[in-house]
């Protein structure tokens, strides 16, 4: 056992014989080595630096040698070139020759000056090429070191410049002799040369008339490379063009500003040009290379014919005339049709590569994905290079809607190709027509509005409108055909992926043509009106058409939501339980992006795409029924006995959105100090990156949650009643959450607040002023906030400022609401503007002049500051949203208690109420809402649609609106002035003028802003309060119609049979062990169910405070309607308890008199007193 002496310290150990250890001799060895082996690499070293020193010295001694022969020989430098060479002097040349040596490139510009390549390929320079292999040899390698000279000379001297253009003008003709040599590197030198600013810099060295000639030679250097008379090298020498030179960023700027378009379009071979496109390897391409590769390929097919300057022209005959230009063979003259259906096949591998490098970009783990403002679920994945390419590529892509290709297209559908062709071919032609088409919709969001304008209007030769013809294509896919019938064919379409359809499978193709018809349809629903859907004209389809149609979008819908996992799990090898058990970020590098086999296809969108129809065509079905009754219905949906299951996936969702909002926070709270040292950009991108995130986890609710998916966007697929029914478990169940579901309960701690009642909420108790109740409501009740759910307890205080008896059982409350409502058309005090205002069918919706009336009285602003004007605006303008707010709490309170309210709300504005659920502002809205919004203009509208051209004109209507203000103004006689504010409905509006070509765009933009933009903030301040109260995914189980319902009770009449059945009796009332009823009570009955049905709902109203049936019959009624016995006097008027829902009913003589007393009491208007 060893001694533990206390310390941890290694001991000293002292050596103390004064011998050296035995290792000390062999590490002197050692270091003695290590120094012999470092002088011998020393020795080494110097010898090896004497060595090539030597060689080098050697070398420049010969080149210089060889450098003075020659200059001897061919008479360097002299003021002409010489007249002749030889084969040995242009071979001593290349011996020494130094590319970079600025004196070797004047010899390389001296000895080419001799030869005339320029001349016919029969003269005797072209006999020694074809025939002599040393001459041959000879001029390879001059041609190697030309390259490399121009490579490195500057071309901001004159001097060198025209060094430059000379060597380019021998490159440019001896590569006809040399076809191979046009490869990657020769066009990487000419684009070079652009990059560098050759352009610019000839136009500041040469004057007007010389720049011809040398622009030529820049021009012929990219012509002659690709003369059509070298055929067996041309495909290779277009392919290393298309590869090199059109994905070069600078030609837009520093090549075609001084050489058109569409003189390089006229020298070269364009269906040569299409080919090599589609043998490019496009992979090698970053997304910006592929964008521009993409808008030249465009700009040399379809570039506008704008008329050419006399230089031009000039330049293009020098090129046309030169003697080895040969022109392209024009034995198969490329029309517009052709030209379509070659420009198609050639750009959709294009599209695909730029759509997975855009994929890639923005997926890898490492990389922020930067996702712009536009949030509709479930599109392609938005990038910078998606929404904002460069502006000539933008203007290319816009140039080709412009062009005849959208009518050769809809001529393709109708199978009148001109095209020489097998019917194969041609059907493969149109299917790429029809990808391409479906890719610029999908990648290009800026093209969207002008595509769809374009394609609504198309029609083939045969004047065949496109829609229409694409329909008839797609009922002829069995995809289609299947896809009615059942979902195992949608299901089966859908899995395909990209890899297995290889783009071209039968089943894709299908896919194609059903996705491109229905983004257009979907389009032409927002444009048609009601008249032009229900003329069932070649825009519109048939009622037997419209029926296999919805029977198509139901199964398609069916399948986006309930076989989620199984579609996206076509990417991943992992189990399904895995990939919903994995965190979300994780789970979103796994979304996929080429559903059906197409590329940029994603599952989200092509939901988004089916609900946004079904949408629009339940609409009019409700407005113009056109379907049987109980189409919409889906059996495969079975909710019978499981709305509480729905209720708690609901709650499911909302925890786990509320957890991933806690991730957010916590993400952000961790990032803070990263934050503060980073710029703005990087904060920019972190936000759309969350909105993304956002985006793709609808695809992951829409997995664990598909029968609540259904419900809240597609509500229809489900009855009515049954929908109210979940909508009542939703509340419950928040209710439950929240500590007041039990009201018993609640009334108990009220009556004994010194008790502590477990799970009970502390009232809210207001004094409310029947002279000022909406300003008493909002000073007590604003300031709750979500909190205003809770139940409240209400004192009404009357005109005398005495307290109203009333024992609140829920009665007192509906009175105060229903009061509150009626505020709803209030006219503000201060500014006499009210908070809603009416359409045409008195419906109401939210002022959308209350804001812009700001800041009121026009004869302040001579003596205020414009800060203080804005600071008093903002400040009226803030406390006049709140009250809007306010408004939104009390309709969400009605409709969380149950209670119906007398306010009919406009369709568009309902239409708002649950828009989150689709993530777009002005989804459904189209040119019908503006029917009851403003019928004047809405005719004007359908009247702009018939429009001549001169009539347009003569209109000068612009891409603006303008609106006409009432603003206070004591200087004017009546106190009021007008005041005229023009708003621009897209950038520049007010100078862009309306057309035939784009009315359309102008119609829906003015609809747009008239039912969306316009009111926008008063709009969101009501919808904040409402989705305080309810929230909007209970919403999103109604439509506008129902919605209203849902507030305000049925309009059918009401069933006096069911108020019957569930009427409960009291005092001498109450039936006996004899199941007779008194005979008062069936006095009353048979005077109820005769009266007129305004006198119903006016009894109905003073009993139970609202005037209509409970949206799930009587029976629903809490507490039951209940009738009482309140003596014998006959004098006696009938009163009420609204409280409890009861009837205070005196014993009549007669029915005659019990009808007057009935109908004089319901009439009669009082409060709580009566009795």
């Amino acid at each position: 056992m060893k001694h533990f002496p206390g310390s941890t310290k290694r001991q000293r150990n002292i050596n103390l014989s004064g011998k050296s250890k035995p290792s000390s001799g062999l590490i002197i060895a050692r270091g003695e080595r290590a120094r012999r082996e470092a002088e011998r690499q020393r020795v080494a070293a110097a010898t090896k630096i004497q060595s090539t020193y030597r060689g080098y010295a050697i070398r420049c001694s010969v080149r210089r040698a060889r450098r003075a022969d020659w200059d001897r020989s061919v008479g360097f430098p002299a003021a002409l070139p010489p007249t002749d060479y030889s084969d040995d002097s242009l071979a001593l040349l290349l011996s020494f020759c130094d590319a970079a040596d600025t004196e070797d490139v004047r010899r390389l510009v001296f000895i080419i000056s001799a030869f005339h390549l320029d001349d016919e390929p029969s003269s005797l320079i072209g006999l020694n090429l074809a025939e002599n292999s040393r001459h041959r040899l000879l001029f390879t390698r001059l041609f190697r070191v030309l390259l490399v000279a121009v490579s490195s000379i500057s071309v901001r001297h004159a001097t060198t410049l025209t060094q430059a253009l000379r060597i380019l003008s021998f490159l440019s003709c001896a590569i006809t002799y040399f076809p191979d040599q046009a490869n990657t590197t020769y066009f990487e030198t000419i684009t070079g040369l652009i990059d560098r600013g050759l352009i610019p810099h000839i136009s500041a060295f040469y004057p007007l008339e010389t720049r011809t000639a040398t622009l030529a030679i820049i021009l012929q250097s990219i012509v002659l490379p690709l003369r059509p008379g070298i055929r067996a090298n041309r495909p290779l020498a277009y392919a290393n063009f298309v590869q090199v030179f059109l994905t070069t960023a600078s030609l837009d700027t520093n090549l075609f500003s001084a050489i058109p378009v569409s003189i390089l379009r006229k020298l070269l071979d364009i269906r040569q040009l299409l080919e090599a496109a589609t043998q490019l390897r496009v992979d090698r391409l970053s997304p910006e290379q592929i964008l521009w590769l993409l808008s030249y390929l465009i700009a040399f097919v379809y570039d506008p014919e704008l008329p050419v300057s006399s230089h031009h022209l000039a330049l293009q005959d020098r090129i046309s005339s030169h003697p080895l230009y040969q022109k392209a063979d024009i034995t198969r003259p490329l029309d517009s049709r052709t030209i379509c259906g070659l420009l198609a096949p050639t750009l959709n591998p294009i599209l695909d590569a730029y759509g997975r490098k855009i994929r890639n970009q923005t997926s890898t783990p490492d990389r922020q994905p930067i996702v712009p403002s536009r949030a509709q679920a479930g599109l392609f994945v938005e990038s910078e290079e998606l929404l904002n390419p460069p502006e000539f590529v933008q203007r290319q892509l816009k140039n080709l809607l412009e062009t005849d290709f959208i009518s050769n297209f809809a001529d393709g559908i109708t199978w009148n190709w001109t095209i020489s062709s097998s019917s194969t071919q041609t059907v493969c032609i149109r299917h790429a027509a029809q990808r391409f088409t479906l890719h610029l919709l999908l990648y290009f969001r800026f093209l969207e509005q002008k595509l769809h304008n374009r394609l609504f209007l198309a029609r083939s030769q045969d004047d065949m409108s496109l829609l229409a013809t694409l329909y008839h294509q797609v009922q002829k896919t069995h995809t289609f055909r299947d896809g009615v019938a059942g979902v195992d064919a949608i299901l089966d379409g859908l899995k395909l992926t990209h890899q297995k359809a290889g783009g071209t499978a039968p089943q894709s193709s299908e896919w194609t043509t059903i996705l491109l018809f229905l983004d257009l349809y979907c389009f032409s629903n927002i444009v048609m009106d009601d008249e032009e859907f229900f003329t069932f004209g070649d825009k519109s389809l048939q009622s037997n058409q419209l029926q296999d149609l919805v029977n198509f979008l139901k199964n398609l819908a069916f399948v986006t939501y309930f076989e989620v996992s199984e579609i996206e799990s076509q990417v991943s090898d992992e189990p399904l339980q895995q990939l919903f058990t994995k965190p979300t970020r994780a789970l979103q590098l796994n979304t996929r992006l080429d559903v059906a086999g197409i590329h940029g296809v994603s599952l989200p969108w092509i939901r988004n795409l089916a609900i946004r129809i079904l949408r629009s065509l339940h609409r009019r079905d409700s407005r113009q029924k056109f379907l049987p009754d109980g189409f919409w219905l889906m059996k495969e949906i079975n909710t019978e006995g499981t709305t509480h299951l729905i209720a708690e996936e609901e709650a499911r969702q909302q925890e786990l959105e509320q957890s991933t909002n806690i991730e957010e926070s916590d993400s952000d709270s961790d990032t803070d100090d990263v934050a503060k040292t980073t710029s703005a950009n990087s904060n920019i991108a972190r936000r759309p990156n969350r909105r993304h995130e956002r985006t793709l986890r609808h695809n992951y609710l829409a997995a664990i949650t598909p029968r609540l998916g259904v419900i809240q966007n597609l509500p229809f697929f489900l009855p009515f009643r049954t929908r109210v029914s979940i909508f009542r478990d939703f509340i419950k169940l928040d209710q439950a959450r929240r500590g007041t579901g039990d009201r018993d309960l609640w009334r108990l701690s009220q009556v004994n607040p010194f008790q502590d009642q477990p799970g009970t909420k502390s009232k809210h108790h207001g004094i409310i002023h029947r002279d000022r109740m909406f300003e008493d409501a909002y000073d007590k009740f604003y300031a709750l906030g979500e909190s205003f759910k809770e139940p409240i307890q209400i004192t009404f205080v009357d005109s005398f400022g005495a307290e109203e008896p009333g024992i609140d059982g829920g009665g007192i409350l509906k009175e105060f609401l229903s009061c509150v409502v009626q505020e709803l058309s209030r006219t503000d005090t201060a500014r006499s503007v009210p908070f809603f205002t009416e359409t045409e069918d008195h419906t109401i919706y939210p002022n959308p002049f209350l804001l812009d009336e700001l800041p009121g009285d026009f004869s302040k602003l001579e003596n205020s500051s414009t800060s203080d004007l804005q600071m008093a605006a903002s400040r009226e303008a803030m406390d006049l949203l709140r009250r809007i707010e306010f408004l939104g709490r009390i309709i969400g309170k009605c409709m969380y208690e149950g209670i119906l309210v007398e306010v009919v709300f406009a369709d568009f504005f309902l239409l708002k109420w649950s828009k989150v659920m689709l993530g777009n502002d002005d989804v459904g809205l189209g040119v019908d809402d503006l029917k009851r919004f403003d019928r004047s203009l809405w005719k004007g509208l359908q009247a702009l649609k018939h429009y001549d051209e001169q009539t347009i004109k003569d209109l000068d209507l612009t891409f603006a609106i303008e609106n006409i203000l009432r603003v206070t103004d004591s200087r004017a006689p009546t106190g009021v002035t007008q005041k005229i504010v023009l708003v621009d409905l897209k950038p520049g509006g007010s100078q862009i003028p309306v057309t035939s070509s784009n009315r359309l765009e102008y119609i829906h933009l003015v609809s747009k802003y008239k039912l969306a933009a316009q009111g926008k903030q008063q709009t969101n301040a009501f919808l904040k309060g409402l989705s305080s109260i309810i929230s909007p995914r209970w919403l999103s189980m109604f439509n506008q119609s129902e919605l209203q319902t849902l507030i305000g009770g049925n309009e059918s009449p009401l069933d006096i049979d069911d108020l019957r059945k569930n009427t409960i009796y009291g005092g001498i009332y109450t039936i006996g062990d004899d199941k007779q009823e008194h005979e008062t009570i069936k006095m009353f009955w048979r005077v109820l169910k005769r009266l007129r049905e305004s006198d119903k709902r006016a009894v109905l109203k003073f009993v139970t405070s609202v005037s209509r049936a409970p949206l799930l019959g009587f029976s629903s009624l809490n507490p039951r309607f209940s009738i009482r016995d309140a003596g014998s006097d006959s004098t006696r008027l009938p009163s009420t308890s609204t409280c409890v829902n009861l009837l205070k009913l005196p014993r009549y003589p007669s029915e005659t008199v019990l009808e007057e007393k009935l109908l004089y009491a319901a009439n009669a208007g009082a409060g709580f007193d009566l009795s």
